[in-house]
């Protein structure tokens, strides 16, 4: 990752209109996140294919059959004079937040250590910057699985696998599953990034 030290600092935001999208994979939202970050920094994201796969960690050929879906699906297009540079369209400004999610409109924020590691589900590397959005109150993040789970627009399971996976890769401080007589509560508490 010595060829990305630049980018150490560039945290991907995803908004809750990616996160919550229901028409996009999990890849196409963190490679639509990664765009909508340069977008803000740069007004465009100018990185190939490769280095983008490189740097999220995905195949570069996934990363170009996705890019193309995002494209055919309105959300980006090439600038007409240098074909390099992939920008964000206005669509995502007209996209309503689905119901499922509460309308909750916390941006999540994905830092470096998270989204270029290597051994990390693109879907964890999503959960964690959701976790970390909630975790700064003394009581951590505490939401049901299945709060979480439409937010994502995903399986309860999914989340409790990559919850699991985080804990494995030392992203979590503390996670705690308290059951009650209908229900389960969990709490996590995330460890800073940089440690």
């Amino acid at each position: 990752m010595e060829k990305f030290e630049k980018l150490r600092n560039l945290n991907i935001k995803v908004p809750p209109t990616i996160i919550s999208n229901q028409d996009l994979s999990l890849t196409e939202k963190l490679i639509l996140a990664l765009d909508y970050s340069f977008g803000f920094k740069n007004g465009y994201n100018i990185l190939s294919n490769v280095a983008v796969g490189e740097l999220l960690c995905i195949h570069k050929n996934i990363v170009g059959k996705y890019r193309k879906h995002l494209i055919e699906s309105g959300y980006l297009q090439k600038d007409s004079d240098d074909k390099r540079k992939y920008i964000l369209t206005d669509k995502l400004k007209n996209i309503e937040i689905p119901f499922v999610t509460g309308r909750d409109n916390r941006m999540i924020i994905v830092p470096f250590e998270v989204y270029s590691h290597p051994n990390l589900n693109v879907g964890a590397k999503l959960l964690w910057g959701e976790y970390n959005s909630m975790s700064k109150n003394e009581k951590g993040y505490f939401q049901k699985r299945e709060t979480t789970a439409n937010k994502f627009n995903v399986s309860e399971d999914s989340i409790t696998n990559w919850t699991k996976e985080l804990e494995q890769y030392d992203f979590l401080e503390e996670y705690i599953i308290k059951s009650g007589y209908h229900q389960k509560n969990h709490t996590v508490l995330i460890l800073s990034s940089s440690s």
